[in-house]
């Protein structure tokens, strides 16, 4: 099977859900330097997406389903 580029990818908001998150704290950790832009996180006009591995290593295990 080929390998999507997009795979491990999600938008901020649905992160936020899966990790049980409040949107500002996601978008304080982005302007504190939390992600590296390019490579953790990237910028789409207005909408943040962001890497499942840095949700991972920032915020551990997704909270969502407990």
């Amino acid at each position: 099977m080929e390998k999507n580029p997009f795979d491990g990818l999600i938008g901020s908001q649905e992160a936020c859900s899966l990790w049980g998150l409040d949107g500002s704290t996601l978008r304080k950790a982005i302007s504190y330097g939390k992600f590296k832009e390019n490579i953790d996180i990237k910028k789409f006009g207005k909408q943040w997406v962001v890497t499942i591995d840095a949700m991972i290593r920032e915020y551990g295990e997704p909270k969502a389903g407990d």
